[in-house]
């Protein structure tokens, strides 16, 4: 349990950082980074102990008397005991329910991968439905509705989904979602796992309009992508309910490349943590 609480408040921390300094900043590929590392860095700080020796005066057992007696009529103290086994138990109950739950997710993604035909070019694998789904990748699976858009739209959305897959954004997908099934009862991993994925859309937009003709051209693309469409879970979605803040990011003047000195800032925060939760004190005579 001491583990799943330190995991937490780093998360905690890293998420405090990046919502105050960085999410601003157009530095959008260090920012995915720096979310990431900060989950991987959650994960293994906690098994990190700085030893902190100390001198240790003999102490002399000279002169104590001690009693044979002992007290027998003493109850064990079970309520601590009774107390922990039900946080424990109700912990391992909501990891059994996301993972089922994910599980599920999974299991619809590959059925849907499995049942369509694809086409392979380049290192992609495309896939045409006919059902009305939102535009998604998953790895090196590009999946679209060719019905739903025109040629130059479908060009736009397939270079907006080639980032994703070229950049390998489902590991990051698929990282959080497991860090919100181990560490679901922190309230901040979803706003994590949700921050970071909006990120992942921030980087492919910026990819996507940079070889788009005509930036207005790629923005009136995703406001018609705000149609009622299937939206499935571990993907990369084309369209989602943030996409008043994607436009505006793609309007927004780029960042000062000082700005980049912010993410130095989680560094003593870190250090401060280490000494405070995981030091261990040795005596020495």
């Amino acid at each position: 349990m001491e583990y799943l609480l330190k995991v937490s408040a780093i998360i905690v921390l890293f998420y405090g950082c990046y919502k105050i300094f960085l999410q601003k900043e157009t530095f959008f590929e260090l920012n995915r980074w720096f979310l990431l590392i900060g989950l991987i860095t959650a994960i293994a700080i906690p098994f990190i102990t700085i030893p902190i020796y100390v001198t240790a005066t003999p102490f002399s057992m000279e002169g104590l008397e001690f009693s044979e007696t002992l007290p027998t009529n003493i109850a064990p103290d079970t309520s601590s005991f009774s107390l922990e086994k039900s946080i424990a138990f109700l912990y391992l109950l909501g990891v059994f329910v996301f993972f089922i739950q994910f599980l599920y997710q999974f299991a619809s993604l590959s059925t849907l991968l499995v049942k369509n035909k694809s086409v392979k070019k380049d290192s992609y694998r495309f896939i045409k439905t006919h059902t009305k789904t939102s535009p998604f990748s998953f790895f090196k699976w590009i999946v679209f509705n060719p019905k739903q858009f025109n040629e130059e739209e479908l060009q736009q959305i397939i270079a907006h989904e080639k980032v994703h897959a070229r950049q390998y954004h489902s590991i990051d997908i698929l990282l959080t979602k497991l860090s919100c099934i181990v560490f679901w009862f922190n309230p901040f991993i979803w706003f994590y796992h949700k921050d970071l994925q909006q990120n992942l859309e921030f980087i492919a937009d910026k990819k996507a309009q940079q070889k788009s003709e005509s930036k207005k051209s790629y923005q009136y693309t995703l406001l018609k992508t705000c149609i009622a469409s299937e939206q499935l879970q571990l993907t990369n979605n084309f369209y989602n309910s943030l996409l008043k803040k994607r436009i505006a990011m793609l309007h927004k003047s780029e960042s000062k490349k000082i700005n980049q000195y912010k993410y130095a800032l989680v560094i003593p925060l870190l250090v401060a943590f280490i000494f405070q939760f995981n030091t261990e004190i040795i005596a020495q005579e």
